[in-house]
């Protein structure tokens, strides 16, 4: 498994797709040090337009920009190729930045293509005013998947489909597939060291604890600060270590705030700060027709399931990583909009993970570390969805696991369902 070669990644498949994007700028949003820079190269290397990126972060392109708002343009006309793509880095740390775009683009638009990467605040602009409506489409680059590590072809994911009958039948090829050794051998390693590149390419133990150790307290003291006011910030990582032994159960923030000595709001304020820098991310619960069922707590996980616990909440937590970026992934693609939720009610009933698509259930997901039995909860799911047939997965995390059950329900080995996952 190990590779000092760039590992191609699922998002160029869709996100510079011409009948999806038209001729609007792409936004590439996702964590730090997931890729982005990376990406963007490779793809001007491909296009030979490998001297168009721009890296705002470095004071030279900053110059250039003062010098002649057009900086790009000779650079770009140079290369003497039709539609030469341009690459602005990290433009979205500077003041204006949506009006220097506005500008690019209204004046360029039609002749060069242009891709823009950053992290969290390139994701929060929208929530504001937005000047460049009409001109952008925003896609999200997660960590990485076995797909990716194995370079394996792209096909729709079966979560593409919109009638059940048809989902059913294209699942039921694709996780009745062999299994090669090197597909298991991608999904241990990545359970170990976690689906960053860096870490998982390198492969080392301490490098890798070491590696984790340090991203925290880099994106906490410099991205929380950039993009907030938050100024505990010693506290706001405690969140985080405390949020590894409650990751498979709704979360109380009214505990957490007691442990912390501070107020509850501040507490969901510093989670959503968080999760706005992919640290962490929330699964809300599914409440609709649901007798006696949980309708307000949320479960909260991490990006990189290297932060779990190992054992059942880390193999609950990659699934809930791999559930979470197919369903932004699929409603990045315009299929939708796809929504992750889970099923808990007051006595103790539960499923783990419930996809929806324009808020009606699709798919059912069961985790267990190594029991085949297949879940009660799972197997009667009709009565909680009796307008929505979904189709219904156990995952378990050993090996050569493959049972087909009545109503679309599925008992299988983990190292099965992922690799059908974006």
């Amino acid at each position: 498994m190990k590779s000092k070669n760039y590992i191609p990644r699922i998002l160029e498949d869709y996100a510079f797709d011409e009948t999806l994007t038209g001729r609007h700028m792409v936004f590439v949003a996702g964590p730090r040090q997931v890729g982005k820079t990376m990406l963007a190269r490779q793809w001007l290397e491909r296009r030979g337009c490998a001297p168009l990126y721009f890296n705002w972060d470095d004071i030279s392109t900053r110059r250039a920009y003062l010098a002649d708002s057009r900086f790009f343009e000779s650079p770009a006309r140079s290369l003497g190729i039709q539609d030469p793509w341009i690459v602005f880095d990290e433009i979205h740390k500077r003041t204006r930045w949506r009006d220097i775009l506005k500008g690019a683009y209204d004046v360029f638009g039609r002749e060069f293509r242009f891709l823009i990467t950053g992290s969290a605040r390139l994701d929060l602009f929208r929530h504001s005013g937005d000047s460049l409506v009409g001109r952008y489409n925003l896609f999200h680059m997660m960590p990485l998947s076995i797909r990716e590590v194995m370079r394996m072809p792209g096909e729709n994911c079966f979560l593409a489909e919109t009638g059940l009958e048809m989902q059913a039948e294209i699942f039921r090829e694709r996780i009745s597939r062999p299994v090669a050794p090197e597909i298991i051998e991608a999904y241990e390693t990545l359970c170990r060291y976690g689906p960053f590149p860096e870490p998982f390419l390198r492969q080392n133990d301490r490098f890798c604890r070491k590696w984790h150790q340090d991203y925290i307290s880099l994106v906490v003291r410099e991205d929380l600060r950039d993009i907030s006011r938050v100024t505990e910030l010693d506290k706001v990582e405690d969140i985080l270590v405390l949020l590894s032994p409650r990751l498979t159960a709704p979360l109380s923030m009214a505990n957490l705030a007691g442990e912390l000595e501070v107020a509850h709001t501040t507490v969901k304020r510093w989670l959503e700060q968080l999760k706005r820098l992919y640290l962490v991310f929330p699964v809300a619960p599914w409440t609709k027709k649901i007798p006696r069922g949980l309708r307000k707590e949320k479960k909260w996980y991490f990006l990189d399931w290297y932060y779990a616990p190992e054992g059942a909440a880390r193999l609950e937590n990659m699934t809930a990583t791999y559930l979470f970026r197919v369903c932004l992934a699929m409603t990045d693609m315009g299929y939708g909009n796809y929504s992750l939720h889970y099923v808990k009610t007051i006595d103790k009933k539960e499923i783990d993970f419930i996809i929806a698509r324009d808020n009606r259930p699709i798919l059912a997901v069961e985790v267990k570390s190594g029991d085949t039995a297949l879940s009660k909860p799972l197997k009667h799911r009709r009565r909680w969805f009796p307008n929505t047939p979904t189709l219904g997965v156990q995952v378990v995390d050993r090996r050569g696991v493959l049972q087909a059950h009545p109503d679309n329900t599925w008992v299988v080995s983990i190292e099965r369902l992922l690799p059908l996952l974006v």
